[in-house]
């Protein structure tokens, strides 16, 4: 996955890149993320991190509109293009970046803003007709190269832009949802609407954008185009679907959406404050990166307290009475299953309640002491499986 692509038939794709979706994953650079993931980089980008690459779009997209106003300068191109290289440079240090092809993406600038390919522009803009049909083709394919030259300080500009927006975007997205009771994709649906339908927060997104006058800032009517590929790894193929991208906030919107329509969200943890990603109902609340605090991941820290007061005393969770009643109804829903009075929708329904249920219980204490017990009675769990699986 490039910044730009290219193709044979020229840089028609410049400004494009592509993305092959399938399932509940997006494969990038030939590799596969889950749907969301890049949510959750975009995320934790640090503000430090997002004012450089802000300052470094700004860069790139001034020399864009200095070459749009005042034409062809040869200094002038050089220094766009020391600029794009210096924020291609940055970006690659950052997660989020790592998911496209630096190196050809380098390549790629290097070709159109090379001394040769300079040469080329020079010639191209000096010349004077009458010409020969064999001249009028080269100069054509000179001209495509030297306007695709020009627009890569505005696709560099826009990666900043797009990346800053999403981002506070996804923030405030989570943010609202982590005050639900529900983590079901239907409250995950209902919280996109209520966010990107408020036009205040769209708004703010508009004029938070520090080249609004240049450049439109988000929308979630991404502009693409699809087409079906099929894969093949080991003799074994898969069709899935190659998506086009005008821009990198389109890439976002739809990688984002896709992620709510599987049911992957983000959730912000309660102990270091980084969003990771939840790919199913269950009601973590820290996350399960290290600690670097205390060398263990959060989720840990979280159910063993002595920890940060720098004893580590030694637990079992078996012992724990809210485990012992999620193990009794766990054996019960398997038996039911076995002697065929679950379905197996139902048996996966009931399992992922009491796990729900379980794992609130961890982290909720009031849930623990007035509600868990009365939640994992049979009634209630037959009750849930039976409008789970009758919808």
């Amino acid at each position: 996955m490039k910044f730009i692509e290219n193709s044979n038939e020229g840089y028609h794709l410049y400004n494009r890149f592509s993305a092959d979706f399938s399932d509940d994953t997006v494969r990038l650079n030939n590799r596969n993320y889950p749907l969301g993931a890049v949510s959750k980089m975009a995320a934790n980008i640090s503000k430090s991190e997002m004012d450089e690459i802000l300052k470094l779009g700004g860069k790139a997209l001034n020399c864009y509109q200095t070459i749009s106003v005042l034409g062809y300068n040869r200094n002038v191109f050089l220094i766009h293009k020391d600029v794009i290289l210096d924020m291609l440079s940055y970006m690659k240090k950052l997660e989020i970046f790592q998911c496209f092809d630096y190196e050809e993406s380098k390549s790629l600038i290097d070709d159109l803003l090379s001394e040769e390919s300079l040469d080329q522009y020079e010639d191209f803009l000096s010349t004077e007709k009458p010409l020969t049909e064999e001249r009028v083709i080269e100069l054509k394919k000179i001209k495509k190269r030297y306007a695709y030259a020009i627009e890569l300080g505005l696709i560099y500009a826009y990666i900043g832009i797009d990346t800053a927006n999403f981002a506070t975007a996804v923030q405030n997205f989570t943010v609202m949802f982590m005050e639900k009771a529900s983590r079901q994709k239907s409250e995950l649906a209902k919280t996109a609407f209520e966010l990107f339908n408020d036009e205040l927060f769209m708004f703010f997104l508009e004029q938070s954008n520090p080249a609004v006058k240049s450049m439109w800032g988000f929308s979630v009517k991404s502009m693409n185009t699809v087409v079906p590929v099929i894969d093949e790894v080991n003799g074994e193929y898969k069709i899935l679907r190659r998506v086009y991208f005008s821009r990198m906030m389109d890439f976002f919107v739809m990688d984002f959406f896709e992620a709510l329509s599987h049911g992957h969200y983000l959730w912000q943890c309660g102990i270091c404050g980084k969003y990771f990603l939840m790919t199913t109902a269950h009601r973590q609340l820290y996350c399960e990166e290290k600690n670097p605090q205390y060398d263990v991941p959060c989720k840990y820290v979280a159910k063993h307290p002595e920890i940060t007061n720098g004893k580590k005393e030694s637990q079992k969770k078996s012992d724990t009475p809210i485990r012992i009643l999620w193990k009794k109804r766990d054996n019960t829903i398997r038996q039911r299953k076995s002697r065929h009075k679950y379905s197996d929708a139902e048996f996966e329904a009931a399992k992922e309640y009491i796990m729900d249920c379980y794992e609130q219980a961890q982290t909720n204490f009031d849930y623990a002491a007035e509600q868990y017990e009365k939640d994992m009675e049979l009634t209630a769990i037959d009750e849930y499986v039976r409008r789970i699986t009758d919808v």
